[in-house]
């Protein structure tokens, strides 16, 4: 195994790993057995689940695991967001205005949502499965760059005219209208600043700290665009943020 992440080692990735594994399986337990009493209790325990799960698989990926190993967690991720469709819609009528917190298209939902999508794409996940992401996914008509991503795996939307976090994804989206040195030029400007754009997410600096949650920055939707569009990245393929064995995986 060679480790990928250049800030951490791998004794790092397997304590957090362990540990969090650990964590999300007394969660779970308490989900199956309805330990959790309250209703919206049990939403906000399986979001966590959902999230945990996805760290789980970005820092396995840092770690160095081979990608054929990473499938089956990426495939999971499925069945552990429907759990939170599960618990919304079993909350009480006059509780259901709070699912809209998991639900709407934020910024960090937005990164959470092609981190989730990249990883089903670039392992070669079925299609039927990749639909599936979609449409819990949703947000149809509300991002111009998520709205072409989907359209381009076969997803029947209406496209939205703008970005929605043009601060952050203007340009990634702008490389999609350019042609052949242009478009990957616009790439490799977007992924020298997106580490910066981000600064004001949670995941922003976490390396400084071992105990803040660090996963590796990686730019998945970098990776995605450059599959689905088949863009060639030769002129950014060394950049320390591109996941660039992803795009070849399968």
């Amino acid at each position: 195994m060679t480790i990928r992440d250049k800030l951490k080692n791998v004794e790092y990735f397997d304590r957090w790993l362990d540990y969090d594994a650990e964590q999300a399986r007394k969660v779970q337990n308490k989900l199956d057995t309805y330990t959790i009493a309250l209703p919206y209790g049990r939403v906000t325990a399986s979001y966590d689940q959902f999230r945990r799960a996805l760290d789980r698989l970005i820092m396995r990926y840092s770690r160095g695991d081979a990608l054929i190993d990473l499938r089956g967690d990426a495939a999971a991720l499925l069945a552990a967001r429907q759990q939170i469709v599960r618990h919304c819609d079993a909350l009480p009528a006059h509780e259901q205005h709070l699912r809209r917190i998991y639900e709407r298209l934020s910024l960090d939902s937005y990164v959470s949502w092609f981190r989730w999508l990249s990883f089903a794409v670039c392992l070669g996940l079925p299609r039927d499965h990749v639909m599936q992401v979609l449409a819990l996914i949703d947000s149809a008509g509300q991002d111009a760059l998520l709205d072409r991503i989907a359209a381009k795996l076969g997803d029947v939307r209406p496209i939205a005219q703008n970005v929605r976090f043009p601060d952050q994804y203007a340009r990634l989206n702008g490389a999609l209208d350019a042609l052949g040195d242009e478009q990957a030029r616009l790439i490799g400007e977007f992924l020298d600043g997106w580490y910066a754009s981000h600064y004001q997410a949670g995941w922003f600096d976490t390396h400084e700290r071992d105990d803040a949650g660090y996963v590796g920055y990686w730019c998945f939707e970098a990776a995605l665009v450059v599959k689905l569009f088949e863009i060639d990245d030769s002129t950014f393929r060394d950049n320390p943020f591109y996941p660039a064995d992803l795009v070849r995986a399968f």
